[in-house]
Order: structure tokens, then sequence, then C-alpha cells
């Protein structure tokens, strides 16, 4: 390992033993499922955060819109033990992020991303002295790759929805108009 890679590294573990760190995780959410919720709950305790900020993309896909979404997150975060707030994204989640790190730029970020989507957050590392508190990590998928297309699908089933949420299926079903 390099000696910038260690040094990186120390410096991150500091920053967080001083201060707690904001999760951002964004995404379409269309809808949000069980491995969006173990992907949020991986970076809340990898991190120790104090918060996280989900930032859900506007537009709909097929018949979920952003409001049913941020509906079944604010069932889903009940379960989460620290708090979690929910935001529609006005132009993109990515957008969101960016514009969260220009206005809390002395807070400790963590963007967790898809492998496929890092590429989107670039800019934090080529400007890490603007950002130097924003850490820009990727997040194994949980229960395998789960296709938000085949979710889609399938609405009516429950195997989508996180354990810790089911005791809350009919209602998630009632706020996707099932």
């Amino acid at each position: 390992m390099k000696f910038d890679e260690q040094y990186t590294g120390i410096m991150q573990n500091l920053l967080f033993e001083r201060q707690g760190s904001i999760v951002l995780y964004p995404g379409g959410f269309k809808p949000p499922h069980k491995g969006h919720f173990e992907a949020l709950k991986y970076l809340i305790h990898k991190f120790d955060a104090q918060l996280a900020v989900v930032l859900i993309g506007k537009p709909s896909r097929d018949t979920v819109t952003s409001q049913q979404s941020q509906a079944i997150w604010n069932i889903y975060k009940e379960n989460i033990d620290i708090p979690v707030e929910t935001q529609i994204a006005e132009v993109s989640p990515v957008r969101s992020v960016y514009e969260y790190a220009e206005n809390n730029i002395s807070e400790v970020l963590i963007v967790g991303a898809g492998e496929e989507d890092m590429s989107r957050y670039k800019y934090f590392e080529t400007n890490k002295d603007k950002f130097p508190n924003v850490v820009v990590t990727s997040v194994p998928p949980q229960f395998g790759r789960i296709s938000g297309s085949e979710t889609r699908k399938n609405l009516s089933d429950t195997n989508w929805i996180p354990d810790d949420a089911l005791d809350h299926a009919d209602k998630i079903h009632s706020i996707l108009g099932l």
C-alpha cells in the first residue's frame, strides 16, 4: 500500500472518531427493496454514522412514484437505530449529493454507491482539497443483485420487503395502490 493511501485511511479514521459521520445514500428506489434497506444499514454500521440521508430520484418508474418511495422509506427508517431523513431530489440524486456536500462542507460525509455508480462521484476524489471530509464508498450488493425492474413486476409479493418491515407489508402495498 502506498504511503498516501495509508495516510488517507488514518486521517479518515481520525475524522470519524472526532465527529460523527453522515451517510448519503442516493438512488432511484422505485421501490426501495430489502437490498437497499440492508445497504443503508451496512453503511451506517461500517462508518458508525450519526445520521443518514436517503436521496430519492424524482422520476417515476413504471407505476412507482418518488412520493411512494419516500413513504416506504419512512416506514423502513423506523427499523434503523439512527435518524434517517428522506428527500426527493429536485434534479437527480447525484446532484443532490454534490449540493449536500457543498452546503455541509465541514461534516464528514459518506457517499454510498453501487460499483456501477462510483464514477459519478469522481469529482470528490479529484477535488480532495475542496472536499476533504467526503468519502465515496462502494456498497457490496445485498442479497445478490436485486433488479428494480423485476421487483416492479412483482410488487404484490412480499419477498422484496425487508424482513424488519414485513409487519408493515399491507401498508406498503397500500402505498403502492395494491
